[in-house]
């Protein structure tokens, strides 16, 4: 046999492997399952030289259009005598080629192909496009059933989302219509703003997270400040490339300078690292190296101090400023910030707690309300 890519003329596939038989009524090429035969009864049937059943075939279509013979003493042969039809084909069934020594059978009992007539080649063509919608409604029902699933899912988001909204709206109609309630549901609505903006305060202080602050750095025309940033970390004893910096600027009201003189107060110069573990050990390294100058870095003489520390927005400066004059005055040991957060703790022992300012009020918890006055924030 050939084996070039031929279509079946039973289930318009193609035949891969090569094997197949021609109808010698119509020369359609049919497979082996459309043509009723398996691999091993293909293979006895190509090796019998002495009658070769492969030159005789005849499909179905072919089969029924021959005139019919009498078959009177031809006994009746159903579906329980285990004959299988496929559409588009031959009728199969088992056909028994195994020939013993004693029985010599005639292979030319294998040319002879059961006639099947219209009605029932139409009965198999409604029953495979039976089997075929089956399948295919029972896929569509799957994925109806995963579509609904996923809509059940976007439905509970959205009524989630919709009951937050309505929890907020509620809230900011509670807030907005506070002062026509009683002084202690003041108290709570004011309570409520103090706590908002003390969460506010906490987010924008989260976006300098990267940020640290350069004071009492001499300011003139031209100067270059990546340049100088990464100077004084080399002071420090930190390599600081170029790509490590996001970006560099002072910060503060423009003051006049005369040429060839600096400010007598410099703006501060704020630097954002690009990674956080770079701005940690800056920070480390000024609080080790503390008491660090400028000589030796080419910065205009005479030299000075600098100092570097975290940066903190308006409200915490001005909290961790109040801060430090009040446990001065008091007497308490430490008054610090650590990631933007500020702290206080009376003694050195591990006994004396270790107190958050977060808030004004937190002033008069803290350092006691005898000792705080009130502050604009």
């Amino acid at each position: 046999m050939s084996t070039r890519k031929v279509i079946c003329g039973g289930c318009r596939r193609n035949v891969e492997d090569g094997k197949y038989l021609r109808c010698l009524g119509c020369s359609e090429m049919y497979d082996l399952p459309c043509a009723g035969f398996t691999d091993k009864t293909f293979k006895k049937i190509s090796s019998n030289k002495k009658d070769n059943i492969m030159e005789t075939w005849r499909c179905v279509a072919c089969t029924s259009k021959q005139p019919k013979k009498d078959n009177t003493n031809t006994p009746v042969r159903g579906l329980s005598d285990g004959i299988t039809l496929h559409r588009g084909g031959a009728a199969r069934g088992p056909i028994n080629l195994d020939v013993s020594e004693s029985d010599n059978l005639n292979n030319t009992a294998l040319n002879q192909t059961m006639e099947m007539s219209d009605p029932d080649r139409i009965l198999l063509e409604l029953r495979a496009f039976r089997d075929e919608m089956r399948e295919e409604i029972r896929a569509n029902r799957t994925q109806i059933e995963r579509l609904t699933d996923k809509m059940s899912v976007l439905s509970d988001r959205v009524s989630e989302c919709e009951a937050r909204i309505e929890r907020l709206q509620n809230r900011m109609d509670t807030l907005e219509h506070s002062n026509d309630k009683s002084s202690q549901s003041d108290n709570s609505a004011l309570a409520s703003i103090e706590q908002l903006r003390a969460e506010l305060n906490d987010r924008d202080q989260d976006l300098l997270i990267n940020d640290v602050e350069i004071s009492c750095i001499p300011e003139e025309k031209g100067e270059s400040l990546p340049h100088i940033v990464t100077t004084l970390a080399s002071k420090l004893g930190v390599s600081i490339a170029q790509q490590d910096l996001v970006s560099v600027e002072r910060v503060g009201r423009v003051q006049e300078l005369v040429a060839g003189a600096a400010a007598s107060r410099p703006r501060h110069i704020v630097v954002r690292l690009a990674r956080r573990a770079v701005r940690d050990q800056l920070l480390q390294a000024a609080r080790v190296r503390r008491g660090a100058t400028t000589e030796g870095t080419g910065l205009p003489e005479p030299s000075r101090r600098f100092y570097i520390n975290e940066r903190l927005t308006k409200v915490n400066r001005q909290l961790f400023r109040r801060a430090r004059e009040l446990g001065g005055r008091l007497g308490w040991r430490f008054v610090w910030t650590r990631e933007g957060r500020i702290y206080a703790r009376r003694h050195h022992d591990r006994d004396s707690p270790r107190l958050r300012v977060r808030t004004e009020s937190d002033l008069a918890r803290v350092f006691g309300p005898d000792a705080v006055s009130p502050i604009a924030v």
